[in-house]
């Protein structure tokens, strides 16, 4: 099986998120601030999605297939969280990933989380 390599990120300057989820999976981005903390910023999900919201610079490899079901990288201030869509497990939420984390599901459902 292929895989490739996701390089955790130094925050950006303003610590916005990177996501990306396949199809059957749903990643909603959040502030952690006190005056927005539940207020959605970004939804990402149905049919394979990317919601790249700033380029980061390139730090530590975590190692990933490409047939990768879901990606989430949160800097401090964000929140990121990962449900399935789909199937017998849909609604159900396998991550919240978020401070300086970047999470991913793997072709196994297996979660993998590397933090700064």
């Amino acid at each position: 099986m292929e895989s490739q390599s996701v390089r955790q990120t130094s925050p950006s300057p303003d610590n916005k998120p990177n996501c990306k989820c396949s199809d059957g999976w749903k990643c909603t981005v959040t502030k952690t601030e006190p005056s927005k903390v539940g207020k959605p910023f970004a939804k990402c999900g149905g049919g394979g999605c990317t919601c790249v919201t700033e380029t980061t610079v390139v730090q530590k490899p975590l190692e990933i297939s490409a047939a990768a079901k879901a990606f989430c990288e949160c800097g401090e201030g964000w929140s990121c969280v990962v449900t399935k869509t789909d199937g017998p497990e849909a609604g159900k939420t396998y991550f919240e990933c978020g401070e300086g984390c970047i999470c991913v599901i793997d072709e196994t459902n297996t979660v993998k989380v590397v933090c700064a």
